[in-house]
């Protein structure tokens, strides 16, 4: 069996897309590369990978499936939080902007789907949340 990680292309079309990001999350990376360049210098054992990946091992290839869920694991332990995968964060990303009022057309090209049908069906169940905020929208409206 072969656990080797590799490039793949996306399911569909439309999962080939670029997406925004705020200004900390940019800051945050950036100062990663910076850290990530440096731990190379510093110490002989690190490896430069040959293309340009965000999280790496010390001998510059990727960080194994395996590795990430047990790095996972440990920081929703140290959080108090239920264990889940690292996959949860898109569903957590994707809850957050609908219950924030985001526009579904725009939830669904952000998470590269294919259609508004497949965002609704997977992530649109109706959250308290979500529910509140449309009936308060409803009396604002009527009023």
């Amino acid at each position: 069996m072969n656990t080797q990680p590799y490039i793949s292309t996306p399911k569909t079309q439309s999962s080939y897309r670029t997406i925004k990001l705020d200004d900390h999350t940019v800051s945050l990376l950036k100062k990663h590369r910076v850290n990530r360049h440096e731990i190379v210098l510093m110490y002989t054992n690190y490896v430069q990978p040959e293309n340009n990946i965000v999280f790496f091992q010390h001998e510059g290839k990727w960080l194994k499936t395996n590795v990430v869920r047990e790095y996972f694991k440990e920081a929703c332990k140290r959080a108090n939080l239920p264990v889940l995968s690292p996959h949860a964060l898109r569903h957590s990303h994707a809850v957050h902007l609908l219950e924030a009022g985001v526009n579904i057309k725009y939830v669904s090209e952000r998470l590269g789907h294919s259609s508004i049908k497949t965002t609704a069906d997977k992530y649109l169940h109706v959250t308290k949340k979500i529910e509140d905020q449309a009936m308060e929208m409803y009396l604002r409206y009527v009023q």
